[in-house]
């Protein structure tokens, strides 16, 4: 999964939720930091399984008054979307190190129309050994077309919702300001 669809699902995610989009825009750049892992030259590491966002949570929440609960719980799904979409796209080894393989959900639907129409749904759980290794080279699109178009798709509704609840609020104001 390419970096622009990781982050627009969880921010559609977290605007569905009602969070302010001043506050899911940064929140949802969280779900990015797992593929930072290249820059290392190793890919859906470990940085890609949810016990370490898990981990990094409790350890943020033992002092209560240093961060507000809310945050850590939207960051922790922002982080754990990341693994999530990855499992549907290659191994990914997202219980590491309580479980020691890599799981890729394989799901295909298939619609035939025709004579007999028919809706086919298929499923399938691959599991391998995990194994961290160095690549030489990242071959993998960082943009495409289609995240573009699955992305404006998502984004335009609410983007647009959000325009449009900021425009009645300043009509709002500015009628207010205008009985002073």
């Amino acid at each position: 999964m390419e970096p622009l669809l990781h982050f627009t699902i969880p921010f559609v995610l977290l605007m569905l939720m009602g969070v302010e989009i001043k506050k899911a825009l940064p929140i949802s750049v969280i779900a990015l930091i797992p593929d930072l892992d290249a820059l290392f030259h190793v890919h859906r590491s470990t940085s890609h399984s949810i016990m370490i966002p898990i981990a990094v949570a409790t350890l943020l929440l033992l002092p209560r008054r240093v961060y507000s609960r809310n945050f850590i719980a939207l960051a922790l799904l922002t982080a754990s979307s990341h693994s999530i979409v990855d499992l549907f796209t290659g191994y990914t080894p997202i219980f590491w190190p309580l479980y020691s393989y890599s799981i890729w959900l394989q799901i295909g639907l298939a619609a035939h129309i025709g004579s007999s129409p028919s809706l086919n749904l298929s499923g399938q759980l691959l599991v391998k050994p995990t194994s961290f290794q160095a690549f030489q080279s990242l071959d993998a699109p960082l943009f495409t077309g289609e995240a573009l178009i699955v992305s404006v798709i998502l984004l335009a509704p609410l983007l647009l919702r959000a325009l449009r609840d900021e425009l009645e609020l300043r009509r709002e104001l500015k009628t207010r300001m205008k009985g002073f």
